[in-house]
């Protein structure tokens, strides 16, 4: 057993790809489609999602005929070549309003709100309040960000956003949107086509008027008929809390389940595709049960690791959705991830050292889709300017870009058709993750799942266990909403008698997974911070340990013992490091074991400097004598991507510091030549800034 999931750990099928978003920003032609589809596809990258963006010109009305035929030749063009697409159900985001098309259809449909207001007359008459003030309705004003230049926020032209708690507006954004593309390329859904994808959908749209709260025509009946008084609804526009606005927010937030994602869902469901995108926030849990392959965004680096990246509301992210998808028995979850997730606030300055440590932030987490925010079909003009960076065919990495896709195919690989082994169910509400509640339970090496109480049920408690699917738990972290009688209720870390895994000093930065896949147990390790982990571990039970390096695709026997029924071991993982451990019950598996790395030292000179492609190379000589030429490597501190070079052959890419290179198959006994190129970053070639970059440091590590 442990063979074969070596095996298909190295070498992943097709399906646990990257599926990026492709911007379709600038005049689309037949010939560019197929030549970028096929050059993604000689990278590995399997399957795109077709993203109308901002640059692409009037002359391509979205969903007109010329429009669709651009469709329908990228469509055609993945199934020649083996690819798989998901439709983009918006021009651009958030989705629900069909470029406005649906507002323009029937001017009723644009979203709504309601506003305190001393003039009755400004709309609809809700509600006459004590104090002289008014509620009434209004067009809430809100527009979406269209595919055209002057659509965008603020701009004229931006195309208003529709009513999402409307059946009959979005029904027929349906109709706009959904059935014209089944009209085009219907006969490749259920295979080429795998899904649309709705992103962020929001009520009152971007932009919306000052101080509004979402509404829509007829509500007020539905309200008041359950209970509510609408002028007790003045509390929303003071934060005072009460019986009514309790009643609102829970109601507006049914009626967006009810109407939009429900709808949404049915017409996947009805055409053999899956429904996938995200909700509007990072922490919309109980909004994922409608999708088919429950998805957030990790955008603006509202989570980083110069951060603190357990401590913002935007923290729950891939635990989210994966938990979500654990809970409704859906095989994948997805992350549209990197967007805008630049350093400095300097466009394109992302780095492949961010890119690694946003792959391991999502995949600890359970994250087993990755969808690249974003690959650009044109940067020309102002188009680079729109939410850069090009995480792919526009940036340093792109000719080494399946080394990337491998680390994501093996992350997600594991992540798929696997249980989770968390012993923790930590319930939760929409929008309330207790975020820094379970702080320590990643800081202690102690993993949980998520259950919002709105998909609780009695019937899950089965004896001393809590069971939601696959996954069974021993404890609970929650309050007295839900009957747990007979599952220990837990405060905190501190009342539990176990850890995943156990480190003789605090590891406030490791992060742990516990998982079991066709019959192999198994513990997947990330390093969270910027400094190296080197720690005393063990874990329960006696094993032996297969490390796995999932960036090199190597494997090795780890050195362990077994004391006192934990099987104990040293683990030490550098920064953007990880690492697979698979248990080895029965201590037979035939790994070899780990070579001690010897360290040669180079004396580097610089001998040319590229202004135009920002690369700079360096070469430098060194000895070897035939008793070292086993397990030499070369490592190095450089700015930002190397490129290494023994006697003229290539050896590797680095993407982050320390570089570390094992050269040993390159050299030979006596003098060898070694050329590094050392890249910097986009933001050099694409903005006016100027990051450095070149070698920092040489460096023998003993």
């Amino acid at each position: 057993m442990i063979q074969s999931m070596i095996d298909k750990i190295t070498a992943p099928g097709r399906e646990f790809g990257p599926i990026p978003f492709w911007f379709l920003n600038d005049t689309l032609t037949d010939d560019e489609i197929v030549r970028q589809l096929t050059d993604f596809h000689d990278k590995g990258v399997y399957g795109v999602v077709l993203h109308p963006r901002i640059g692409i010109p009037a002359s391509i009305p979205y969903l007109s005929d010329v429009f669709m035929h651009f469709i329908r030749v990228a469509v055609e063009t993945a199934a020649n070549l083996g690819m798989v697409i998901v439709l983009y159900d918006e021009a651009m985001y958030p989705s629900g309003s069909a470029h406005g098309m649906v507002v323009r259809e029937n001017p009723k449909y644009a979203s709504q709100a309601i506003i305190l207001t001393d003039n009755p007359s400004e709309g609809h008459l809700i509600a006459n309040l004590n104090n002289g003030k008014y509620i009434v309705q209004v067009d809430s004003g809100g527009t979406i960000r269209g595919i055209h230049f002057g659509e965008d926020d603020g701009e004229e032209n931006a195309p208003p956003a529709a009513d999402l708690l409307s059946q009959e507006a979005v029904d027929t954004f349906i109709r706009l949107t959904h059935e014209r593309y089944y009209e085009v390329v219907g006969d490749y859904f259920g295979s080429t086509v795998i899904g649309f994808f709705t992103d962020e959908p929001s009520v009152l749209g971007r932009c919306a008027k000052r101080d509004c709260q979402p509404w829509t025509w007829g509500f007020e009946d539905d309200f008041v008929r359950a209970g509510g008084t609408l002028a007790e609804l003045a509390g929303l526009f003071c934060g005072e809390e009460n019986d009514s606005t309790v009643l609102y927010r829970k109601m507006i937030f049914d009626r967006e389940l009810d109407i939009y994602y429900a709808s949404l869902h049915r017409f996947c469901q009805e055409h053999g595709i899956a429904l996938m995108g995200h909700p509007h926030r990072g922490d919309d849990i109980e909004c994922e049960r409608f999708f088919d392959i429950p998805g957030q965004d990790i955008v603006w680096r509202w989570i980083a690791p110069e951060g603190d990246p357990l401590g913002t509301p935007e923290s729950g992210q891939g635990k989210c959705s994966s938990d979500a998808a654990r809970i409704s028995g859906r095989r994948r979850n997805s992350n549209e991830c990197f967007g805008v997730c630049v350093r400095d606030n300097i466009p394109w300055y992302f780095t492949g050292s961010d890119m690694k440590w946003y792959l391991d932030y999502l995949g600890v987490r359970g994250v087993n889709l990755f969808i690249p925010h974003a690959f650009f079909y044109s940067v020309a003009g102002t188009r680079r300017d729109e939410r850069p960076p090009d995480v792919g065919p526009n940036n340093i990495w792109w000719e080494h870009y399946g080394k990337i896709v491998d680390y994501m195919k093996r992350i997600c690989y594991l992540m798929t058709d696997s249980v989770n082994e968390a012993r923790v169910c930590v319930l939760c509400e929409n929008r309330d993750l207790r975020i820094e509640r379970v702080r320590a339970f990643y800081q202690n090496q102690v993993e949980f799942n998520y259950l919002p109480y709105g998909d609780f049920d009695q019937s899950m408690v089965q004896g001393n266990m809590l069971t939601v699917r696959d996954n069974t738990y021993q404890y609970v972290f929650c309050d007295d909403r839900a009957c747990i009688s007979d599952v220990p209720r837990i405060n905190g870390v501190g009342d539990l008698p176990y850890r995943d895994l156990y480190t003789d000093r605090p590891c406030p930065d490791l992060r742990v997974t516990r998982l079991k896949k066709s019959g192999v147990r198994m513990m997947f390790l990330t390093n969270e911070g910027d400094s190296t982990i080197c720690t005393a571990a063990s874990i329960d039970g006696e094993t032996t340990l297969i490390a796995y390096d999932l960036w090199r695709g190597e494997y090795w026997r780890e050195e362990s013992t077994v004391c006192n029924g934990k099987t104990c071991f040293t683990l030490c993982l550098k920064a953007r490091e990880s690492i697979l451990f698979l248990f080895d019950d029965n201590g037979d598996f035939p790994a070899p074991t780990k070579q001690e790395r010897k360290y040669v030292s180079v004396d580097f000179s610089l001998v040319s400097d590229d202004e135009t492609t920002f690369v700079k190379t360096y070469f430098g000589v060194f000895t070897v004598d035939e008793s070292e030429q086993d397990a030499l490597w070369l490592q190095v501190h450089a700015e930002e991507m190397v490129e290494c070079f023994v006697n003229d052959c290539f050896v590797d890419v680095s993407l982050w510091n320390p570089h570390q290179f094992r050269i040993s198959d390159y050299v030979k006994q006596g003098e060898n030549s070694i050329m590094l190129k050392v890249t910097g970053s986009a933001a050099n070639r694409f903005t006016g800034h100027r990051i450095a970059y070149g070698l920092t440091e040489t460096a023998t590590v003993k």
